[in-house]
């Protein structure tokens, strides 16, 4: 389902993965001929979850399609369609008639059915994938593929009871050894009457907190409340211990996983639980050749094998909300997490318009909103590489630093900079993080030349260095030094830099890139980019290993490579 366990033990939920029937629309005709109502014949078979540029005839296409499958529902008090994700803009239809639209692509929506027929009925989805300089966020200029689809789970919920749990959200918070539970859940009345009702929390199956509400007919009731939950313990890497809370009213319930942990900030240390925490991660972003953005659970549970072996502890979601399935399983597993919204590349220009400031703070919210109960989660990061050199950067930082504050006071707030130097936004943020190439890109410094620099102009502020590396096509070699894209530059360059990391004690920690090669869209970036994939990985597209993923583990771990 949409999560790695239950969500609802009175809910009856259906799964809506399956083939789909699926049109592409390049010339934008649907809305004009309504096919909302009147659906093409033309149709063929898509799976669901998953998106249309990993089909031959699909490859590179970016537009507008549309998807209709039929759900079934029976005797209820109302349904809600949710979807976990649609890439980007989405607009549904239910028997014809429109039940809203959604913009987003990495985030989550979902649509309340009053009363349904019990029976049958045809759901339409239209998704435009499209990409513009002045509107979308993520932008057209990229250095990942723009996928487009349906690439995350939908369902149905079917409501018997008079009550609805519209919301469950939960902030673990842990202060000077106390554990505090912060809760926020918003309650709806279905009925035609007034409904006088307990609701109850329950945490690990205990109850902890139970009180009647009174809602009139067809309004809601927000719960905003804070319990101490004694004796508990602590979420860390090395014990990720994890509570459920289940959360019942009226017919309903609502089952969300926490975990408590206390992270802080000392100087120029992050502390995880009063220790000083020491990040050693890759950027990931969610890509496969044969998924693009809907990896499935085994190839993520793989991915996470494949990050212990490395002798890696953490993880930078590059660069959006990643599936909520994956954040469960590093919930699971203790791998700490950096998430962040895609708000990448932007020039000031950009930055500067109103549709981009609206787009970019509604995502953060909602980013807050959905995934503040994950421990794994350490940090916040509002954007990547964008133009934070200039007013209009520093504008849009301290805009996004103030909602991710006010979404969650328990996190710090970074985002990531190629700026560097030249940045003027470092004071806004908890933790200082920089993306540089030096080796690849950049040869003007070391890269103690550069930490120097930077640590000169940040002051006594956590340092992190959130990007680096190089790119090396797999199976290429080269017997001589310096062969740009041979797995032994690579390697080389990759080790010099993580020698200089781990002999710093100023620094938090790093985040290599990347964890493996991901495709890349065709257009001025990808002609700097080998068989349009961005080749940065240890791993290559299929997660075979390459000489930098051996050296890597070695310093991290002490393994040597398989012998033959």
């Amino acid at each position: 389902m949409h999560r790695m366990f239950r969500t609802t033990t009175r809910r009856r939920q259906t799964s809506l993965e399956g083939m789909w029937d699926f049109v592409p629309d390049p010339h934008d005709m649907g809305f004009g001929e309504g096919w909302f109502s009147d659906y093409p014949s033309n149709s063929q078979p898509m799976w669901v979850p998953g998106v249309w540029n990993t089909t031959r005839e699909l490859l590179n296409y970016e537009g507008p399609a549309w998807f209709r499958t039929r759900i079934t529902t029976g005797e209820c008090m109302a349904a809600v369609l949710n979807f976990a994700a649609v890439t980007h803009q989405a607009n549904v239809w239910l028997d014809g008639d429109p039940l809203g639209g959604h913009y987003g692509g990495f985030l989550p929506f979902s649509f309340m059915i009053s009363s349904p027929e019990p029976g049958t009925h045809e759901l339409i989805v239209r998704v435009d994938n499209t990409h513009d300089m002045t509107t979308t966020v993520p932008s057209a200029y990229l250095d990942w593929f723009r996928y487009g689809g349906i690439p995350r789970p939908v369902w149905l919920d079917e409501l018997s009871g008079p009550g609805y749990i519209a919301s469950l959200r939960l902030t673990p918070v842990v202060k000077h050894g106390k554990a505090v539970l912060r809760v926020r859940a918003e309650l709806l009345n279905l009925s035609d009457s007034v409904l006088d009702d307990v609701w109850t929390l329950y945490l690990d199956g205990q109850e902890i907190r139970s009180e009647r509400v009174r809602i009139e007919s067809g309004d809601a009731q927000v719960l905003l409340f804070a319990v101490d939950v004694k004796d508990a313990q602590l979420w860390s890497p090395n014990e990720p211990r994890l509570y459920q809370a289940r959360l019942n009213f009226a017919g309903d319930d609502c089952i969300e996983r926490t975990g408590f942990r206390d992270i802080s900030i000392d100087g120029d240390r992050v502390l995880l639980n009063g220790e000083p925490l020491h990040i050693a991660g890759v950027n990931r972003h969610e890509d496969h050749p044969d998924w693009g953005f809907a990896l499935p659970p085994h190839l993520m549970l793989r991915d996470l094998e494949l990050l212990r072996d490395l002798g890696a502890n953490s993880i930078r979601g590059s660069h959006y909300p990643n599936d909520q399935r994956f954040l469960d399983l590093c919930d699971e597993r203790g791998i700490l997490f950096m998430e962040e919204i895609p708000l990448w590349g932007f020039k000031a220009e950009q930055l500067r318009l109103e549709m981009i400031d609206c787009r970019t703070s509604a995502m953060l919210w909602a980013m807050i909103e959905r995934d503040s109960c994950h421990p794994c989660i350490w940090a916040w990061s509002v954007l990547n590489e964008c133009a934070t050199d200039t007013p209009e950067g520093r504008a849009a930082v301290e805009q996004l630093v103030e909602t991710a504050r006010d979404a969650d006071p328990t996190r710090p707030v970074t985002f990531a900079s190629n700026r560097n130097l030249q940045d003027i936004c470092f004071d806004l943020v908890d933790v200082v993080c920089v993306n540089a190439y030096y080796g690849w890109y950049w040869h003007d410094m070391t890269w103690n030349e550069f930490l120097d620099a930077i640590r000169a102009k940040v002051g006594d502020k956590p340092l992190l260095v959130t990007e680096f590396g190089a790119g090396a096509i797999y199976g290429y070699h080269a017997l001589e030094p310096g062969v740009v894209w041979s797995e032994e530059h690579q390697q080389r360059l990759l080790i010099d830099a993580l020698t200089a990391f781990v002999e710093r004690s100023d620094l938090v920690g790093f985040y290599i890139w990347q964890f493996f090669d991901t495709r890349t869209d065709r257009g001025a970036r990808a002609l700097q980019r080998p068989r349009n994939y961005n080749n940065k990985g240890l791993l290559d597209e299929y997660r075979r290993p390459k000489l930098s993923y051996y050296a890597a583990r070695r310093l991290l771990t002490g393994k040597e490579p398989p012998s033959e």
